[in-house]
């Protein structure tokens, strides 16, 4: 540890745009009432930390009886409070490094919130706002280290993917044990005693910090993805605080992480209710040929179909190790199949343009054009001018600089989705190795939609 970083304390959070934008439209309207700014406050934590700052500064000790950020809000009066939204500065939009660390710190930041708020709910524990917003506040550390040095972010996101504790890998960055950060920037900011509480140590036997610590964890593995080995643990955990059975657990998290992406869906966050594949809006229940994706239906055990996950999941490893690609992506076709959207994503970064991916397939691109039939192809140096036409900037920009491969995938004669794979590492063999791995894949589909039950074999 090189010693503390002094100028966690002194840096000043930059919000979100969009935050800025609805809390001033907010303010605009006659019928707005303070309540009104909380849910926005939760799920911005730089817009809370600001707020809890600025009524230190006129009422000093406030934070021992001020647990929500709408209460403090209505101490400093709503004139200080648009002063100081628009004093605050806004994330850069264009410096990827910096956005993507920032998106994903606030993220996670503002998933424990909701988490929190939903396990008040279910356990019946009062003062809801309180809890959310400790929760929202459980990394001021991490959430000023984003603020201006989103490079070690990064480094300490693919540490904790890779299987290093969350606290050993921003311990390493911060330079000084990552709790020890955090309570220095909770009492430096005034955060609300309840936040300190559950960043410190505190009684096993209280619920309260309990529940926060507890909703701060099951965020940190959402965003850490589902195959984590701390999730087994984590079920258990939350089993035993809402005693429930470990599988009901299991289920109820999912079930809320797929509720959180919707709730927060135009925040411009990394959702973890993606890797879920629970994409607002889908629903394959009645859908015969593809097995259901992402959802907890009792499958009858007659039928042997393969897992879509499971495949898709698997052939995308063997792309990447097989392929050369460092990046491999499976988009798939809505219920409806008049959109594609990313399902799985392996590599890269969280907050990638190709790992966000909705497409209608009345746009004219790339992709939708692939999807007139099955066929591939490698995007590279010698044909890019070739289709120009069809890569609009926003998909330009999600497309590997070396190039990638891609190819529609079909079960039989029903269009499934789009393989897509890039690096720095891409050939003939390469691509001809795609085309093979994607082909055996969607033949292994075709051969499990058409399954006979025991009585027919």
């Amino acid at each position: 540890m090189q010693g503390f970083n002094h100028r966690l304390l002194d840096t000043t959070l930059p919000i979100m745009p969009r935050t800025g934008r609805e809390l001033r439209r907010l303010m605009d309207l006659a019928s707005t009432r303070i309540p009104h700014f909380q849910q926005v406050l939760l799920s911005d934590p730089a817009a809370a930390v600001a707020v809890f700052r600025a009524l230190e500064v006129t009422r000093p000790g406030s934070f021992e009886q001020v647990g929500d950020a709408a209460h403090a809000v209505s101490l400093l009066g709503v004139e200080s409070f648009r002063r100081l939204i628009d004093a605050l500065p806004e994330v850069r939009v264009g410096d990827r490094c910096q956005e993507s660390a920032q998106a994903r710190a606030y993220s996670e930041a503002a998933h424990a919130a909701y988490f929190a708020a939903s396990l008040a709910q279910r356990s019946g524990l009062p003062r809801r706002d309180e809890l959310s917003t400790a929760a929202l506040l459980q990394h001021p550390a991490v959430l000023a280290l984003a603020a201006f040095d989103g490079e070690s972010v990064q480094r300490a996101i693919y540490a904790v993917r890779d299987g290093v504790p969350v606290d050993v890998a921003f311990g390493a960055e911060l330079g000084e044990p990552l709790q020890q950060a955090n309570r220095r920037c909770a009492d430096a900011w005034a955060l609300p005693s309840l936040a300190r509480q559950a960043i410190g140590d505190w009684d096993d036997l209280n619920p309260r910090p309990q529940l926060v610590k507890l909703a701060d964890e099951i965020s940190q593995a959402a965003a850490n993805g589902w195959q984590h080995a701390h999730i087994a643990t984590l079920n258990t955990i939350l089993a035993d605080f809402l005693a429930i059975d470990v599988d009901e657990a299991a289920a109820w998290l999912h079930a809320q992480t797929a509720a959180a992406a919707r709730h927060f869906g135009d925040c411009d966050y990394p959702l973890p209710g993606f890797e879920l594949l629970l994409l607002p809006g889908d629903d394959d229940s009645d859908d015969d040929d593809i097995p259901e994706l992402g959802a907890w239906r009792r499958r009858q055990a007659a039928v042997a179909r393969p897992d879509l996950h499971a495949t898709m999941g698997a052939l995308m490893k063997r792309i990447r190790d097989e392929a050369g690609t460092t990046r491999v992506v499976f988009a798939m076709l809505s219920k409806d199949r008049s959109r594609l959207r990313t399902r799985l994503a392996l590599g890269g970064d969280t907050a990638d343009g190709i790992r966000r991916l909705d497409l209608g397939l009345d746009e004219r691109n790339l992709f939708s054009a692939l999807m007139g039939k099955p066929q591939s192809l490698w995007l590279n140096r010698d044909n890019a001018a070739k289709y120009r036409d069809y890569l609009p900037d926003s998909l330009d920009r999600a497309i590997g600089p070396g190039g990638a491969y891609m190819m529609s995938l079909f079960v039989g004669d029903r269009p499934l989705g789009l393989m897509y794979g890039d690096g720095s590492d891409l050939s003939e063999h390469g691509y001809r190795r795609f085309r093979e791995l994607c082909s055996q894949s969607t033949s292994t589909l075709v051969a499990g939609s058409r399954v006979a039950t025991p009585a027919d074999s």
